[in-house]
């Protein structure tokens, strides 16, 4: 996306524009990283805490 003549417009007509979208991009990037570790700790048996818990039967 860098590469193509919009983000090169972007970049030289609308840095307010062009800023704002990379500081979105950012903050979803690192809501999807917490979400991810989330996942794999809710996967290890652990509860919300970090404790572990015993799976029901």
């Amino acid at each position: 996306v860098m590469q193509t003549e919009g983000y090169e417009y972007l970049r030289e007509s609308c840095r307010s524009v062009l800023s704002e979208l990379l500081e979105y991009v950012a903050k979803i990037n690192q809501h999807s990283i917490i979400r991810s570790r989330h996942a794999n700790e809710s996967l290890d048996g652990s509860d919300d805490n970090g404790r572990r818990v015993k799976q029901r039967s």
